[in-house]
């Protein structure tokens, strides 16, 4: 019996407004931020052994903090 390859998740973050996503399937991310229609998206892939915290301060800016997920 084969195992199943996991497809990565994809992070998304506007640019402009800040508004983010997690897409587990890629086809479904957009190419503009459906918050403020902005096409300055990033997005990184969060491989299904990962896992990750994003928090938003307006002093600090973005801090995103990895790991491996736990089991």
């Amino acid at each position: 019996m084969e195992k199943a390859v996991l497809q990565p998740s994809i992070f998304v973050l506007c640019d402009s407004c800040r508004w983010c996503a997690t897409y587990t399937d890629k086809s479904r991310a957009r190419d503009r931020c459906p918050s403020c229609s902005s096409s300055a998206l990033s997005s990184f892939p969060v491989m299904p052994d990962e896992s990750f915290t994003f928090s938003y301060d307006e002093k600090r800016g973005i801090e995103m903090d990895f790991g491996r997920r736990r089991r």
